[in-house]
């Protein structure tokens, strides 16, 4: 864990923290400051967190922040496609909303969708769903989204959560 992690990092959210997000290790950090420390990195052009073994919950945030501050497809196609497997509860994978970059260039990263649509994983498998959430929510793609959920193994509760919660946002959108 780096540094700059530590001075915010409070044990009564911690506490508040691990009731929420099970099976992480949490350090009990507020989102306002996950926030900040993201931002911190980006302005010192510091991407090394891209490239380090995450251990802490808030440091999966930051990564996904990070990524969403990023402008290069390329590199944020890449590391969210090494970062997907490690992936261990639903608020790091819903972090992904976050990037706006993916509803610009829907084609380009449709694939990772496709990788993570057939996993078995829990974590995986909700990627592809709350990628369609996020960033998928047209018409063009309603037929994709229905098949994907008809498709996708939903064995697992955040997978199932992530399923309704896309079907309820469908029907919003897409009343008929």
């Amino acid at each position: 864990m780096d540094e700059i992690f530590k001075k915010y990092i409070e044990e009564d959210y911690k506490d508040f923290s691990n009731k929420l997000i099970p099976n992480s290790k949490i350090l009990g950090i507020r989102t306002n400051n996950l926030k900040l420390t993201a931002k911190e990195y980006v302005k010192n052009n510091d991407l090394s967190i891209l490239n380090k073994e995450l251990e802490y919950h808030e440091e999966m945030i930051v990564y996904m922040l990070i990524l969403s501050n990023l402008k290069d497809i390329n590199l944020i196609y890449n590391k969210l496609d090494e970062f997907v497997p490690k992936m261990n509860n639903w608020a790091v994978c819903d972090c992904l909303m976050n990037i706006k970059i993916i509803r610009k260039n829907r084609e380009f990263f449709y694939p990772l969708i496709n990788k993570y649509k057939t996993s078995n994983k829990e974590f995986e498998a909700r990627f592809a769903l709350v990628m369609l959430l996020s960033h998928y929510m047209d018409i063009k793609y309603l037929d994709d989204i229905f098949n994907i959920i008809e498709e996708i193994d939903k064995n697992y509760y955040y997978t199932k959560m992530a399923a309704a919660w896309l079907i309820a946002e469908c029907f919003i959108k897409f009343r008929d």
